[in-house]
């Protein structure tokens, strides 16, 4: 039987074996690496989806030319119209939401009423966006929800601000009114709710320089900020101005962040609203595009006249924003210069109005107000509202021709449907082409492409600050993307996964012949656990 001392001596020998044998181990090459201010240099640090609206991620494009995309209206438009006695007249300014905890499509909706002058707020359900329900909410049997009592409440913007603990303000809005029932109160003011059916306006109305269109507002998580864009004004006028606030009561001063350019002279475009949504690093503005303000009719050589089509906005930081054309954002230095600016006007519309007499939105689009993105499998849904007359539809001819009794036009609320990060690809066509990247820092262990490359192919290769190819990851290394996905997971032969790529400055060289690439993002797919040293 062996003593004490020689069990306690056996012990300390299988110790000291196990501290040197964990000391011995070593970590796969790339599981630790320094990473520093010296190290990222110039190097963009990225996470999450980077698409191609800009060129912030772009470095280099050889044989590749950007697109902008349209989303495809939903056959069975319009997916809401009138259809109660007490709607006096189709949807108007609209918002919706999708409520994750309710899993329900939310949409408020106006309807004006000219007897009072003002609207009135009808509130509808879905379980998928298409199929939608008015609800009883009162007891007159209506859909109409109890909003704010103030005269010639109009033009309201809605989200549910799910970081409020008040569960009393849960639902928060931005609305115009006349308080005294003459244009001279004219104000725009806050209110809130609960639930989104009972809602009750702030004491103070005066709360924000009145905005005759509706206001969009919503929480700002990177600036910690409430934020609303509207109309310019008073006096208004028909640009895009924003306003921030720390407690949705007290409001900034107005900065104007999207005037009139050369862009906007040919067909005399102006901004009626626009519906701001931040998405993937990014803010997106979708505008009510109104060109040519006539109270004549439309002719052949002007058919966009009095008429509204949708265009969009970006900005990376919500307050400076710039146009999108058909390559994408037009940098702002070059938004006044001299170019084709009728052409690029009607290439940028991303909702285009429908065919003059023949379908149900042939006069005007407006964007519903979704202060998120709606997506909806590997789709981004957009709503609109649609009218099948044009801007002024009250006058039939030249004034002062005011028709007393004028037919109220068909309006409803339309879908149209985009690919998820589907706004702008960069192509490449039967001539190969490459995308090179700035050079950029990532920490993860794949990278995902949303791309289209069927009928063609579509790689990539990874460079080192120096711009050589690093090793194992070449173009010859990549396994060869040929059909058609918004989740490619790129994978390279001699490597399961890219965590070599990860914390070091590289550029990412896109290859590619008769593919569409929309956006690539690093990924963390792996668990990469490594047993503790003694």
């Amino acid at each position: 039987m062996p003593t004490r001392n020689a069990v306690l001596s056996l012990v300390i020998a299988c110790l000291i074996s196990t501290s040197a044998a964990a000391q011995s181990r070593q970590a796969p090459p790339g599981m630790f690496k320094d990473l520093d201010d010296e190290i990222l240099g110039d190097a963009l640090l990225i996470h999450g989806k980077q698409l191609f609206i800009d060129d912030y991620v772009i470095g280099e494009m050889q044989g590749m030319t950007k697109q902008l995309h349209q989303p495809t209206k939903f056959k069975q438009n319009p997916v809401l119209k009138r259809d109660k006695p007490w709607e006096p007249s189709g949807p108007g300014y609209s918002t919706l939401i999708f409520d994750p905890h309710e899993t329900l499509f939310k949409l408020w909706y106006e309807n004006w009423d000219q007897k009072e002058n003002a609207a009135l707020l009808l509130y509808a359900t879905s379980p998928d966006g298409i199929e939608w329900t008015k609800p009883v909410l009162n007891e007159q049997g209506t859909n109409q929800v109890r909003q704010p009592n103030v005269k010639g409440f109009q033009a309201s913007g809605i989200f549910r601000d799910a970081r409020d603990l008040n569960p009393a303000r849960r639902y928060k809005m931005i609305f115009s009114s006349l308080p005294d029932g003459t244009s001279k109160s004219l104000t725009t003011s806050v209110a809130f709710s609960p639930d989104g059916i009972q809602w009750t306006a702030e004491s103070e109305l005066h709360s924000i320089p009145f905005s005759d269109t509706q206001s969009c507002p919503l929480w700002d998580a990177r600036r910690q900020r409430y934020v609303a864009y509207m109309r310019f004004g008073p006096p208004n006028t028909r640009i895009i101005s924003r306003t921030e606030s720390e407690d949705f009561l007290h409001w900034s001063p107005k900065v104007t962040v999207l005037p009139r350019t050369k862009m906007d002279g040919p067909l005399a475009t102006e901004f009626y609203q626009m519906s701001p949504f931040a998405y993937a690093g990014g803010w997106f503005g979708v505008i009510a595009a109104y060109h040519t303000e006539s109270l004549k009719p439309i002719t052949d050589d002007a058919p966009w006249t009095d008429r509204k089509n949708l265009h969009l906005a970006y900005s990376r930081n919500g307050v400076t924003w710039t146009r999108v054309g058909k390559y994408g954002a037009i940098p702002r230095n070059e938004l006044n210069g001299d170019k084709d600016w009728k052409q690029i006007a009607l290439d940028a519309v991303f909702v285009p109005f429908g065919e003059k007499d023949k379908e149900w939105d042939w006069g005007t689009v407006s964007p519903v107000y979704t202060p998120e993105p709606i997506i909806v499998g590997d789709e981004q849904w957009f709503y609109y509202v649609g009218i099948n007359a044009k801007n002024w539809w009250t006058w039939f001819g030249d004034p002062p021709k005011l028709d007393p009794n004028p037919k109220e036009p068909d309006k409803g609320v339309g879908l149209a449907t985009l690919r998820l990060d589907g706004f702008v690809s960069v192509n490449a066509g039967e001539e190969a082409g490459t995308l090179t990247t700035k050079p950029l820092v990532f920490l993860g262990d794949t990278l995902v492409v949303n791309a289209n490359a069927e009928g063609g192919s579509l790689t990539v290769e990874a460079l080192d600050a120096e711009g050589n190819v690093i090793e194992g990851f070449g173009a010859a290394d990549c396994t060869p993307i040929t059909t058609d996905s918004v989740r490619h997971v790129l994978q390279w032969k001699d490597n399961p996964d890219c965590h070599l790529l990860q914390g070091r400055p590289i550029k990412l060289r896109f290859h590619m012949k008769n593919a569409m690439l929309y956006s690539f993002e690093p990924r963390i797919h792996h668990n990469h656990y490594l047993q503790s040293y003694d």
